[in-house]
């Protein structure tokens, strides 16, 4: 283009930059691999968590097993060792080593019997069983009934009391006794409110009156060793 004076003026347009184009498939392929270690890393978790819980239920499991298989041994010792009490037919203040009473306690169940001659009120023969950590004899079974018809021909006493002639009579954990195995036999007249046994039955009486007693206590476990 020309201008009054005869010069050529230039029209020069400033060119944009070109744009250069991004290659988006290094971004994708990062986000790729971060979503690949995310879910091994979810992975590795869980496979942690599942792992952990697989150990504690195998060793509940085990626990459940060594406890059962105690028992099952524990049994089967109770049952020889009394086998070999009752075929030792020791005298009574004796017993066989593998059993877990005292000396002048009986092996029988899975109690301690104590068969003592003293002369004491009912009162005074439940404190001296509670100071051997016992109570007086319950008779909750048949089995055990007959057992004690066996081992004394005595007068004892028994854990069996009331309040009055117009309650039950109760057992020291305040059960009731089961008319299955045996019912009180004689008249419980008026302020006879204690129970003692003869002879596989029981008998009301005054709780003042003086007869010789039974405790029992929970037996431990029969010492194993002693049978071998």
């Amino acid at each position: 283009m020309q201008d009054e004076d005869g010069y050529i003026t230039l029209n020069i347009k400033a060119r944009k930059p070109a744009l250069t184009s991004v290659d988006p498939a290094p971004s994708s392929l990062w986000r790729v691999m971060a979503l690949i270690l995310l879910v091994l890393c979810i992975g590795l978790v869980g496979g942690l968590v599942a792992l952990g819980i697989m150990s504690v239920t195998q060793q509940n499991y085990l626990q459940v097993e060594n406890k059962n298989l105690s028992g099952t041994l524990q049994q089967l010792a109770k049952k020889l060792c009394q086998d070999l009490i009752k075929q030792s037919k020791q005298k009574e203040g004796s017993s066989h080593t593998c059993s877990p009473c005292e000396t002048n306690w009986r092996y029988y169940g899975d109690s301690c019997y104590g068969f003592f001659r003293h002369n004491l009120t009912w009162e005074e023969s439940k404190q001296y069983c509670t100071n051997m950590n016992a109570t007086l004899l319950k008779i909750a079974s048949q089995n055990i009934l007959e057992y004690i018809k066996s081992r004394t021909g005595f007068i004892r006493w028994v854990g069996l009391s009331r309040q009055n002639s117009s309650e039950l009579w109760r057992w020291e954990d305040g059960s009731v006794p089961s008319k299955d195995v045996f019912e009180l036999s004689g008249n419980g007249r008026e302020n006879m409110n204690c129970a003692y046994f003869q002879n596989g039955k029981i008998y009301p009486t005054l709780c003042k009156n003086k007869h010789y007693l039974m405790c029992e206590r929970k037996a431990g476990m029969a010492k194993i060793g002693k049978l071998l």
